[in-house]
C-alpha cells in the first residue's frame, strides 16, 4: 500500500553525500550518507521507505536496474488501491497520489545517483492544487462566533503570521517577544530558524495568555490532529472550510493584496524557493480581474 505523504520538496535539498567506494548494503549506506549530511529526520523516514519500497518491488541489485524497471515501478504504485470507475470527488486523491509518487520517485532517483546509475523515468504529472483563502467577510464571522481566549488567540497568531501548524505547535513562551511583537521560530519545516511577527491587537490577547504558562511551556498543550479537528469544528458551524493551511494561505493572501513584496512573504513563510509563494499571486490576478468586469462589464 502507497502510504499518504505530503509532498516535501526533498528534490531541492541540497545535500552533499559524496560518492560510495564500497557498498555493503546499498539501503543502508545511502541512508547513513544522508545522516552524515545533516538530512532531516523527516526526510531520512520518507527515502527509506521509498527507496525499501522500489528494492522490494524490482527484486534485483538497485545497482543493476533500468529505467524500465523503474517505470514499471512507478505504474505500480499509481495504479494501487486505484478505483476502475474515476468519479470527480476522487480527483483530490488522485492528485495527492500522483504528488506522492512523485515524492517517492525523486527519492528513488536520488539514491540510484548516489550508487551511478543513471535512469530517466517518465515523472507523472500532477496537477496544480487550488489555493483556498478566507475572504474579509469569513475571517470576520469566524471572529465573531470564538468565545474562548485561546481559541480567539491561536485563530488570530495563525492570521498574523502564516505559520505552519506543527511550527505554531511548537512555540514555547520563552519564543515570544511581546514588547518588540515577534516570535522566533525554531521546529521549522527545512530545520532554519526564522521570525514572524503579530498584530497589536494579538500582543495584547498574547500578554494576557501567558501569564498562566511556565516560560519553557509551550503556548498551545495539544497535537496537531487536535488542532485540526478544532478548526474543522468551528468551521462547519458557519459553513466554512476551515484548516490549518488555509489560514495559512489566508495570511499570504492578505499580505500580498496589501503590498507587502513577495520576497518578504516568501522569509515570512519560510519559503526556500519563492516560486512556491508565487502561487499566491494567481488569486491576486482574480482579483484584478474581478475588478475589471465591475468597471466594463
Amino acid at each position: 500500500m502507497l502510504k499518504k505523504r505530503s509532498a516535501k520538496k526533498i528534490y531541492s535539498v541540497k545535500l552533499q553525500l559524496g560518492k560510495p567506494d564500497i557498498i555493503v548494503d546499498p539501503l543502508e549506506d545511502f541512508i547513513s550518507a544522508l545522516t552524515i549530511a545533516g538530512a532531516s529526520e523527516n526526510t531520512i523516514k520518507l527515502y527509506r521507505i521509498a527507496i525499501k519500497d522500489f528494492i522490494d518491488f524490482i527484486k534485483k541489485d538497485p545497482r543493476q536496474v533500468t529505467t524500465s524497471d523503474l517505470n514499471k515501478w512507478i505504474i505500480d504504485i499509481l495504479n494501487r488501491n486505484t478505483k476502475t470507475k474515476l468519479v470527480s470527488d476522487n480527483l483530490e486523491k488522485r492528485r495527492e497520489k500522483s504528488v506522492t509518487a512523485r515524492v517517492y520517485i525523486t527519492a528513488v532517483i536520488r539514491f540510484l545517483k548516489w550508487l551511478g546509475v543513471d535512469v530517466k523515468p517518465t515523472m507523472p504529472r500532477t496537477k496544480r492544487k487550488e489555493i483556498r483563502a478566507l475572504s474579509e467577510e469569513e475571517i470576520e464571522r469566524i471572529k465573531a462566533s470564538l468565545k474562548k481566549g485561546k481559541d480567539k488567540l491561536l485563530i488570530q497568531l495563525l492570521l498574523d503570521t502564516g505559520l505552519r501548524a506543527k511550527e505554531l505547535l511548537s512555540i514555547r513562551k520563552s519564543d515570544i517577544n511581546i514588547e518588540k511583537r515577534y516570535i522566533i521560530v525554531r521546529n521549522t519545516k527545512n530545520g532554519e530558524e526564522r521570525i514572524v511577527f503579530f498584530t497589536e491587537e494579538t500582543a495584547k490577547m498574547l500578554e494576557k495568555y501567558i501569564k498562566k504558562i511556565g516560560d519553557n511551556e509551550r503556548l498551545f498543550n495539544m497535537t496537531y490532529e487536535a488542532l485540526y479537528r478544532k478548526l474543522k469544528r468551528l468551521g462547519k458551524k458557519l459553513g466554512i472550510d476551515l484548516r490549518p493551511h488555509i489560514l495559512r494561505h489566508t495570511f499570504a493572501t492578505r499580505a500580498i493584496r496589501k503590498g507587502m513584496p513577495l520576497p518578504v512573504v516568501q522569509k515570512l513563510l519560510g519559503h526556500k524557493d519563492i516560486r512556491t509563494t508565487q502561487i499566491y499571486t494567481h488569486l491576486i490576478t482574480e482579483d484584478l480581474q474581478e475588478i475589471y468586469r465591475k468597471i466594463f462589464g
